[in-house]
């Protein structure tokens, strides 16, 4: 299992890179939109809100249920980002899971 500190430096860079997309990707993402970034086996959650092409990372949970959700074990979280395991390639084997609607699902992959 990794270490806490790790994985929450590689989640914490999952949800910045989202909030650094380039202007036409960016576009294709909604308005508004929560995200929850899980690791279950360290018990570790972190949570973003996407607003008006902007993406801020949140000290607390959203008020309400996040509208994305994604999780992982700490372990496949560090493949993917050692470029072990592609995001493609952990979603397809069910090792990342999401949870959004088929509009956030497209657009997110097209993001990633």
């Amino acid at each position: 299992m990794a270490e806490v500190e790790e994985v929450e430096a590689i989640l914490d860079a999952f949800l910045h890179r989202l909030g650094t997309l380039d202007p036409n990707t960016r576009a294709m993402l909604p308005s508004r939109r929560t995200v929850e970034a899980r690791c279950p086996d360290l018990d570790l959650v972190r949570h973003a809100e996407w607003r008006q092409g902007r993406l801020n990372l949140l000290d607390e949970a959203p008020p309400r249920r996040a509208d994305i959700r994604i999780s992982a074990r700490s372990d496949d979280i560090v493949r993917i980002s050692d470029g072990e395991l592609t995001f493609t390639q952990a979603y397809r084997a069910g090792r990342i899971r999401i949870d959004a609607s088929m509009a956030d699902l497209l657009r997110l992959r097209a993001a990633l």
